[in-house]
This record gives C-alpha cells, structure tokens and sequence, in this order.
C-alpha cells in the first residue's frame, strides 16, 4: 500500500471485531482511499462494486479496487507510524456493482501502458451511475378481497381496471381509463386493496428478439473461416485472427456463427464497430438470429439508459455487448469472443484525453480473458497486415461476395483532361452525369461522396486575394451556404460574412458592380447538393454529413430513408462509406479522390486507399453489378490505380515497404507529444525543453526524437502548437521516456502537454 490511501484518514476508530478495511478509488481523484464499513451489514461487498463515502464535506461515489484483510490494519499503522484511523462508507453504501476482477486487471495494464492513474481509467471507462426517473405502478394487494366492504363506485370501477389489466399500472393509466381522481387511489391504497409498485422509467429498453435461431446459408470461404476461429472458442485460448473479407462478403455471418458458439458454452460476446449509427443496424441482425438480449454502449445514449444496460451486463443479465470505441470495457464475465468490425477505422483512436486504442486494447483484453478476437475489414490496417503475414496473426480471407453479382467496375475520370467549360457543372464532369442520369432511369440509388463539408473551403477577396481564417486557428473558415456563416471546423467558431475586406478595406458595396467582394474557393457537399438539385431536378436527393446528422437518431433516419427507397441520391462525407448494407445502392460516385491523399501525415495515402475503397464497396451488394466513378487530378496515385484495381495486396506491400525505409509503423512504435500554449515564443521553449528532455531518456536505448516543430495546424482554440515525435522499436521504452517527461513537467502550468502513445492523426 502507499501513502496515497491516507486522505481518507479521520478520527474515528476502527472496532477490528466488527470492522472491515476496503480500498477505492475515487474519479477523477489520483491515488487510493482507505475506508472502513461494518461486516455485518455489508458481508457482500466485493472489488468493483460503487459505494458511496464521504469525501471532505461531500457525499460521492467510490469504487472497491481491494478488500482488505483485518491484518492490514496492522501494515498501515507500521507505515504511518500511529494508529489508523478511517471514515466509514455511508450506511446505504452498496449503490452497484460496476465491474469484475478481470475487468481491473484490464484496467490496471491500461493505466501501465499509458502512464495514467487508475482513477482516471476507471473514470473513462465506467459510466457515472446514474439511475432515471422513477414511477410508481400500482397492483392488486395479496389479499384485496378481504378488504372489499364499503368501496365507493368511483373505487370499484378503479378496481375493476385493475382486475381486467393483469398488471400494475401507473395512476395516469387508472385515471385516463376509469376518470377517477388521484385520491380514489390512495384511497384503495391505505385500505389495504392496492400496493405501490415503484421502478424505473423505461426508457430504451435493451434489445430483445424472442426469434428462434435461423441458421444462415454459409458459402464454402465463411464456413472455412468459421472452422479456423471455432477452436480458440472451445479451446477458451487466445488468438488473434484477421479476416479479410471484401466489401459484401458477409464478414458478418462469420461473427453471428462465433457468437452463437461462444453462446453454446455459456460465456458472452463483446462486438465494437466505429461508428455509434452502426449500432442500430447490427443490434437488429443480431436479435433476428439470436435468442438473446443485446445491451448497447455509447455515449449517445442517455445517461440513466447506459448506466441501465451496463448493469444488465455487469449482472450477467445480458451476455452481448455491442457498441462503439467506449465499449471495449464493458463489463462483460467469461468472454468468449471479441470481434472489431472494421479494424482500421481510425475512428478507434480517441483523440483527446487518454488517446487509447480500442482495437489495440481489444488484443489485450482477449488476453487477459483467454479468448479470440476477430478483427474485420475490406481494408485492414497495414499493422495488422503485417502482424498477419509475420504470423503474429492468423490471416483469413474472403475473397468472394456472398451474393450472386459480380464486383463492381471502377473508372477513373482525368479531371485535368476536361476542360472548365466542358464540365456539367463545377464539380460534375459530363460522364459522371451521364452514369448518374442512367442509375436514375433505372430507378436504382446512388451514392455521391465529397469528403469536405460546406459550400466552398475558404473566402477570398477578389481584389487583394485576402483569405478569411479562424481569429483562433490557423484554419480557413469554411462557408455554409446554408445559414450564410462562416464556420471553423476545429473550434466551432462562427460569423457572419464580413462586407468589408480587412486586408484592403474593400467594401461589398464597392466591389457589387463588378464582381462580389469575397469569391467562393474550393467545395464541399452543400455546393455538389445544389448543383445536383439543378442538374437533375427530377430527382429526390438527400444529404449526410455532420451538418445535417448532428445526433445518432438524425443519422439512422437519413439512411433508413434510402432504405425506403425515398432518397435517390445521397450526398455526404466519410459517413456513408461506414459499412451501410443498402441493396438499392448500384452507382457511387467519388466528386474528388483527392481530398487527403497530400495531407502532411504518413498515414494518408493509407487513409485514402481505406475510404475510396470502402465507399467503391456500397456499390452493387445484391443481384446488380455496381458502378463506380472515381474524379481525380492524380490519376496515377497508389491510392487511386490501387483502389480501380481492387488490388489491396499490392497497395499495402508497397506501401509497407516505404513505412519500413523511414521507420513508421509497423516497424517503429511512435510517441507523440504535443505542447500548447498562448504565448508562441514561450510554448516553443518549453517544446524545445521537453524534446532535449526526451532525448537525454532515449540516449542509453534505440530512440529518436524529432522536433520540436510546429504542427500541421499550427493554431488551435487559441493556443500555438508543436508537436515532438519519438520513435523506438520497443514500446516499453516509449513508456518510459512518456513517464520521465510528465514526472519533470508536471508542475509546469503555462502550457499543455497532451502524449498521443501510438498517434493516429497528425495533424
């Protein structure tokens, strides 16, 4: 034990007789409190059960991390040097049980790997208990009859209510139905005819299908892949095996059979996707198939309605968990499996605070449960890829889409061959509407990707070329037709289109007779919405982007309106190319390929290879063969003739072999740290500072430090970044010097210091 338990010490005394010792931790306080609580009335706590102490003059929720032998007492007194003396947890302390032994284990290697205390790991993995509103029902007491004489009419119609529902009901029901007063009730109820039943508000109930089991049509490559994971099930072994599947090669049906073995044996299935819309979808295929309840986990769901479904799990309830990053701690017993759709996704880093990786800690969690993991994708990760052609992983593929059509054709449209006044519009080329126009004629959908929002990038003055940029970033402010504002997309800063120029002083007035003052750079999926609208004015066409989708329940009725078929074309960024399933889908069209590809991250050739390909998979999923049009001015970029050619081997061996010549992952593990401060001068001394400090760490092991230097976006919220990259071949020394750098910075306060262990984005 440390001397971090000792906040919690008071003056009270401690009867060893009676008295038991339980150490918690308190989020997002750091170190561990000491408390003691009465073996009589709290003979069941256990580690991971939330109870409520006393903290200062506050009351708040604790959460056991050991239970401590009477013995103890003893070593904290020898290491305090006086008697111990500690406060009681509170009477009704027992609240939930919140997690397992297994579940703290995992969370301890979590708080090791990223130099985080355990407080703050248990604080982002556990919701904050939370539990809804509650409603009283009310039903028919045991003995009702006895107590039958002298009832009013207004009270026997309430109680034949009653009688004829065969369950409790709220007063609401009993008054709406019978048109009796709220004191008719009470009423029944002092006499001994009715009994409060008080519960929770339902709301969101976990997802439930009574359906039988249907055993699906497995094609000869699923059933393989099956046979190879099925083992490990049994076997209660860990593994790690990446299946490979294209787009529409039913990667899914090879997770529903695993789960339904991991099912048979009595343990319980975790499943984490990448985006939060995706849960909805999988949840319904999941209780078509299974005769089980399936919780959800993500932070859009109210509070009351996660903290319900993670004691349902926690309870062993509920034996499925899916969900999104977050969901990898969900407090599951005796795993059986854990599968990761869409592996490469980087929506699996989280990008502030404790930048963990959930399909990173999914291998460690299967480790720690001896249990597979599955990770699947059309396009893994050249780190997993790689792991896999080293033997580190059992690789799987699928190389065949489970329905009868065949792939889709791509072709790739020259936009430097066309010249501006040829193009249907600005964004459009003449073929890329041809195709469209076809799809609508045949009364098939489409889908058109413009990964940038807005209606135009930037503004910029038509006579001194003046750029209007965020007051707080180094980013142009993106213009939104809809709303006429100017937006930031970092920091959500917005305004209203200036009419004067504060680079010349140019007036909109002045400037209206020959042109307007600010000219519309660059596009976005506004702009292509519009010209779209005016193109073909025929058609019903609909938008996705985080504009229009700002909520789950926005995002799920978009796309269900393409389900409808009451949408023909739609509109949208990255987001419709996350793993959407719509039969209806027979033409994509990519407005510009080549959104990314030149971002200043070794990562973006990747990146862009991953999206054109996922979105190329929309594409054709049933009987029809799909079309895709891919408009570039790189045409020869891997990224793009890679994707045309449906050849992701040959992209990643490249790809892996320039990663390999300079060092990047997979052949190096990386540490990013990022100083940021107001002042520009100072922050970029103490960057200087931190850089020497990691490189005198480094100077006994295989470590190099770059920088510092200023980061891509190199303003942001009002502070000036730079960024320092470390790089070793061992993670522990990553570790290390991550440790030794916040130990000599920790007091320092002019600054912020963020360490991005296995960074995902660089800019």
């Amino acid at each position: 034990m440390t001397a971090a338990l000792f906040p919690a010490l008071t003056n009270s005394s401690i009867e060893t007789s009676t008295q038991g010792l339980l150490t918690a931790v308190i989020p997002p306080l750091e170190g561990e409190f000491l408390y003691q609580y009465d073996l009589r009335e709290h003979s069941n706590l256990r580690v991971g059960d939330v109870v409520q102490v006393s903290l200062g003059r506050r009351i708040t929720n604790a959460f056991i991390i050991s239970i401590n032998s009477p013995r103890d007492r003893e070593s904290f007194a020898d290491m305090s040097g006086r008697s111990i003396t500690v406060k009681h947890i509170s009477a009704d302390a027992l609240t939930s049980h919140a997690f397992n032994e297994e579940q703290l284990s995992f969370f301890s290697w979590v708080s090791k790997y990223y130099a985080e205390p355990l407080s703050k790991i248990i604080d982002l993995a556990v919701p904050t208990p939370s539990y809804g509103r509650h409603i009283t029902y009310f039903s028919l007491a045991s003995n009702w009859e006895l107590s039958l004489q002298r009832i009013s009419e207004a009270q026997r119609k309430a109680l034949d209510f009653l009688v004829g529902a065969s369950k409790p009901c709220s007063a609401t029901e009993i008054r709406d139905a019978c048109g009796v007063s709220g004191s008719v009730v009470a009423t029944l109820v002092k006499k001994g005819i009715l009994e409060k039943v008080t519960t929770l508000e339902s709301e969101g109930q976990i997802s439930q299908s009574d359906a039988l089991r249907r055993s699906a049509s497995l094609n000869t490559e699923q059933l393989t892949s099956v046979q190879l994971i099925e083992p490990a099930i049994h076997n209660s072994s860990f593994s790690t095996f990446l299946l490979h599947g294209v787009t529409g090669s039913g990667k899914t049906e090879v997770y529903l059979e695993l789960i339904i073995e991991a099912l048979k044996r009595g343990r319980s299935a975790l499943i984490v996707v990448p985006e939060i819309a995706l849960t909805p979808q999988l949840t319904d295929r999941f209780t078509a198939r299974l005769k089980e309840s399936v919780a959800v986990l993500h932070s859009s769901l109210k509070a009351s309605e996660r903290w319900k479904h993670w004691e349902d799990l926690a309870s062993g309830k509920v034996r499925i968990a899916i969900g999104a990053r977050s969901a990898i701690f969900a407090p599951l017993d005796n795993i059986g499996v854990i599968i990761v759709d869409e592996e490469h996704d980087s929506s699996f880093k989280q990008g502030e605070g404790i930048r963990y990786h959930a399909r990173d800690l999914a291998l460690v969690r299967a480790k720690l449960s001896n249990c597979p993991v599955v990770l699947g994708s059309a396009t893994p990760s050249l780190e997993s890829y790689q792991h896999a052609t080293s033997g580190k992983y059992t690789y799987i593929k699928l190389s065949q889409q489970y329905h009868t059509a065949p792939p889709p054709t791509l072709e790739i449209i020259d936009l430097n061959s066309v010249k501006p006044w040829e193009m249907a519009s600005r964004s459009i080329s003449p073929r890329f509407l041809k195709s469209l126009a076809q799809v609508l004629q045949r009364g098939e959908q489409a889908f058109i990707l413009f990964n940038r929002r807005g209606f135009a990038s930037y503004l910029q003055c038509s006579a001194c070329e003046y750029v209007i940029g965020c007051p707080h970033c180094s980013v142009t402010l993106t213009y939104h037709q809809n709303g006429n504002s100017l937006l930031c997309h970092q920091c959500n800063f917005s305004m209203v289109p200036p009419v004067v120029c504060h680079g010349c002083g140019k007036t909109a007035k002045a400037a209206e007779k020959k042109e307007p003052l600010f000219a519309l750079r660059g596009s976005g999926t506004e702009r292509v919405f519009d010209e779209l609208v005016t193109l073909l004015p025929q058609a019903r066409i609909g938008k996705l982007d985080r504009d229009t989708a700002s909520s789950i329940t926005d995002y799920v009725e978009i796309l269900q309106k393409v389900r409808a078929n009451e949408i023909d074309i739609l509109v949208g960024t990255q987001m419709i190319a996350k793993g959407h399933d719509l039969p209806g889908v027979t033409f994509v069209g990519i407005v510009d390929c080549d959104v990314g590809l030149h971002m200043p991250d070794f990562r973006a050739a990747e990146k862009g290879f991953q999206l054109l390909t996922q979105v190329a998979g929309r594409a054709g999923r049933r009987e029809k063969q799909g079309h895709v049009i891919l408009q570039t001015r790189v045409p020869h970029h891997p990224s793009i003739t890679k994707t045309t050619e449906q050849d992701y081997l040959g992209f990643a061996e490249s790809e892996l072999a320039i990663r390999q010549e300079l060092g990047y992952p997979p052949f190096q593990k990386l540490l990013r740290i990022i100083i940021s401060g107001e002042d520009r001068t100072s922050t970029l001394g103490h960057a200087s500072t931190i850089a020497s400090l990691a490189s005198g760490y480094g100077e006994k092991h295989q470590v190099t430090v770059l920088g510092p230097a200023p980061a891509p976006i190199e303003k942001a919220r009002g502070l000036w970044r730079y960024h320092i990259l470390v790089k070793s071949p061992s993670a522990p020394i990553l570790q290390n010097v991550m440790r030794q750098v916040k130990r000599d910075s920790s007091g320092q306060k002019k600054v912020r210091i963020a360490f991005d262990l296995d960074p995902h984005d660089m800019l």
